[in-house]
């Protein structure tokens, strides 16, 4: 296969994915992702190049995975939506990805959260 065959595959594969992320709200809002395109010999990262089929978590809480033609990032943050935003605030714990929502006097004690998107 020509390099142009193949160019004009990438592009029409990254097309289709685009759009597949563009009209699906599952894919897109709640899940908060991103996509890039890849590389000649993999997906650029943090100034690392990770190989075709690669996955791994940044240090933004984001999960990436590498494939021919683009790498998706999607976060791992479920943000809390329905809770006492009088009484409670959201403390963003990076290393477990985590938003734990506790009392504004108190952080030991934890708030109820109804809902959350992620």
């Amino acid at each position: 296969m020509s390099k142009q065959v193949s160019k004009k595959m990438n592009r029409k594969f990254l097309l289709v994915f685009c759009l597949i992320l563009l009209f699906s709200r599952t894919l897109c809002v709640p899940a908060r992702c991103y996509l890039r395109p890849a590389r000649k010999y993999g997906c650029l990262s943090d100034r690392n190049l990770y190989v075709f089929g690669a996955v791994w978590k940044n240090e933004d809480c984001f999960q990436c995975r590498c494939k021919m033609g683009a790498m998706t990032c999607c976060s791992l943050v479920v943000l809390p939506k329905k809770y006492d935003r009088v009484n409670c605030v959201g403390l963003f714990h990076k290393k477990s990805c985590s938003i734990r929502v506790v009392k504004k006097t108190n952080p030991e004690i934890s708030c109820k959260v109804y809902n959350g998107v992620g």
